[in-house]
C-alpha cells in the first residue's frame, strides 16, 4: 500500500523565516549524508539505491527539509530523456520557477511542495528535480516545503513516471517508452499499472516484456529502451542456441494452449488458414518449410 503525506500549500505554510528547522529529525536524524556518485544506468542505480536501503532510517516525516538534504537519483526517478545530473530537462523551466521565488517576499519564498522519498538515512527527490534546480539557483535558504511518499522502491519509481504525465511538463512519447521500460525491467508490476503509470498501451508494456526477456536470454547489457532495442535487433556476434530456441518454441505453445486450450482445434484445415493469414507469406513458407520431409530433395529424380 502506498501513501503521500501532503505537506500544507506554500499559503498555508507559516510566515516564520524558512530558515529556522523546527524538528528533532531535521536537525539530527537526517542530518546531510554524504553525498555519493548514483550509477547513471537504471539497473544499476536500483541495485545502489536497494542496498543503501538497508540502512536503518528515521521514521519521522517533517513537512519541511533543508534543501541541501535532499538527493537526487535522475536515472531512477526522473524519467525525462537529456536530463542533467541534477535531473534537469528544462532550463528555461528552471529559470521562470527561479524569478518566481524571487518576486516574493522574503519570507515566503518556496514553490509547491517537492515530493521525496527515504531510502535508508537518504532521502531523495523524486517529483520536483526543476523546483529543487530554482531553490538553488535562488540561493534560498533554510528548509522547504515537501510531501513524502511511502511505499516500496518499486512504487516510488512508478510514482515518479506517474507524477510526470501533469500537465505542468508534458512527458514526450519517448519519454513515457522509457518510464514504461524501467518499470518493466523491476518486474513488480503488472501490465495494467505500468501502463496506467507511464501512459502507454497494455500491449506496447507486453511488447516490452518480451524484448527484456529476449535480451536477458541473448546476455545482452540492459541500457534503455532505444539501445536494447537496437542492441536485439543489431547484435552480430549473438550466437542463437539450440536451447533458447526452445525455450522460445515453448512459450509460443504455452500461448496456445491458453488460448484454445490443450487439445487441438477440432477444424484443424481452417484453423491452419486462420495462423497462416494472422502469420503472413513468410510465416507460411517457414512453416511449409518445417512440415516438409528433412531429405526432400533425393526424391526428385527417383522414377515412380
Amino acid at each position: 500500500m502506498t501513501t503521500i503525506l501532503d505537506a500544507k500549500s506554500p499559503e498555508q505554510q507559516p510566515r516564520a523565516s524558512a530558515a529556522i528547522v523546527t524538528t528533532a529529525f531535521e536537525r539530527a536524524a537526517h542530518a546531510r549524508a554524504p553525498e555519493q556518485a548514483v550509477p547513471e544506468t537504471f539497473r544499476e542505480a536500483v541495485e545502489w539505491l536497494r542496498s543503501e536501503a538497508r540502512q536503518d532510517a528515521p521514521t519521522a516525516r517533517p513537512r519541511r527539509l533543508p534543501l541541501d538534504h535532499i538527493q537526487v537519483a535522475p536515472a531512477a526517478f526522473q524519467v525525462r530523456t537529456g536530463a542533467a545530473s541534477a535531473g534537469v530537462t528544462e532550463p528555461l523551466h528552471v529559470q521562470a520557477l527561479q524569478r518566481a521565488l524571487e518576486a516574493k517576499p522574503e519570507g515566503a519564498r518556496v514553490l509547491d511542495p517537492v515530493t521525496v522519498y527515504a531510502v535508508g538515512k537518504r532521502v531523495f527527490c523524486i517529483d520536483g528535480h526543476h523546483r529543487l534546480a530554482a531553490y538553488r539557483a535562488a540561493k534560498a535558504k533554510g528548509a522547504l516545503p515537501v510531501e513524502w511518499f511511502h511505499g516500496s522502491l518499486a512504487e516510488a519509481i512508478a510514482e515518479a513516471a506517474k507524477r510526470n504525465q501533469k500537465v505542468k511538463l508534458p512527458m514526450t512519447q519517448a519519454e513515457r517508452l522509457e518510464a514504461a521500460w524501467r518499470l518493466v525491467i523491476l518486474g513488480a508490476h503488472s501490465k495494467r499499472k505500468t501502463a496506467e503509470a507511464s501512459g502507454v498501451s497494455e500491449r506496447t508494456v507486453a511488447n516490452m516484456r518480451s524484448l527484456y526477456r529476449q535480451a536477458v536470454e541473448q546476455e545482452l547489457k540492459v541500457g534503455s529502451y532505444v539501445e536494447t532495442s537496437r542492441a536485439t535487433q543489431w547484435d552480430d556476434d549473438f550466437e542463437y542456441t539450440e536451447a533458447m530456441r526452445e525455450a522460445r518454441v515453448n512459450r509460443y505453445v504455452q500461448g496456445l494452449v491458453k488460448q484454445f486450450g490443450p487439445r487441438t482445434p477440432t477444424h484443424a484445415e481452417e484453423f491452419a488458414e486462420a495462423v497462416t493469414k494472422w502469420g503472413g507469406g513468410q510465416f507460411a513458407e517457414a512453416m511449409a518449410s518445417w512440415l516438409a520431409p528433412a531429405d526432400y530433395g533425393e526424391f526428385e529424380d527417383t522414377d515412380f
